[in-house]
């Protein structure tokens, strides 16, 4: 599914969150204090926006990209990132412990099947103090907004998504997934029973989103 959109990810991305996906980017960034000497892990890197992100915040950053979906790599190798891109499951990461300073995993958390096993790889292989930053869509709080929210999030986007991509599963699925998500007494019960010892919420954009800071 993932390879067949790649083509059109990032301009969907840009149309259906009205570009607020970039400002998400930026502010997840910012709250994991990233120096230009840490190694860092962009797990789903996709097409690499993160990655760009990140390099326009820390020079000189060190940056590992990983994805299941080679078309998105590929993607991502045109956009001009030289940094090492490799394919990879969360499920199964091909890392030494205690390999990276700081992960970011951004819009695919939700997709990893095993939630709870690929909390457990992605703290093995983070050093101890290091953080995890899972940047991911929520369910916005407050009666009004949620009801507007969930009839654009689950009509309007699919039939447009759709019909840009060609895929209308792809944006199906989307807020298909998001509303299956665990909710937050439960995900963060899950990052500390993985082994995490603090978890920080930060909702974006009256809750849609939210860059969960998980402390090791």
């Amino acid at each position: 599914m993932f390879d067949n959109i790649a083509g059109k990810y990032d301009l969907l991305n840009r149309l259906l969150s009205f570009r607020r996906d970039v400002a998400w980017r930026k502010k997840a960034i910012s709250k994991m204090d990233i120096t230009n000497k840490m190694l860092v892990l962009d797990l789903a890197c996709g097409t690499g926006d993160m990655i760009l992100e990140l390099k326009n915040q820390v020079n000189g950053a060190r940056v590992i990209g990983a994805d299941f979906s080679m078309n998105m790599l590929t993607v991502a190798r045109r956009k001009g990132i030289n940094e090492p891109l490799l394919a990879a499951d969360a499920h199964y990461l091909p890392f030494k412990e205690n390999s990276f300073d700081r992960i970011m995993i951004a819009f695919g958390f939700r997709n990893v099947v095993d939630k709870q096993l690929g909390l457990r790889n992605l703290y093995r292989i983070l050093k101890p103090g290091g953080r995890l930053c899972i940047l991911e869509f929520s369910q916005p709080e407050g009666i009004f907004f949620s009801k507007i929210y969930r009839i654009y999030f689950t009509k309007l986007l699919p039939f447009i998504g759709g019909v840009i991509s060609g895929n209308k599963n792809a944006y199906t699925y989307l807020p298909d997934s998001v509303y299956k998500f665990p909710k937050k007494d439960i995900y963060k019960e899950m990052i500390l029973s993985a082994g995490f010892k603090k978890v920080e919420f930060n909702p974006l954009t009256f809750g849609i989103c939210d860059a969960t800071i998980c402390y090791k």
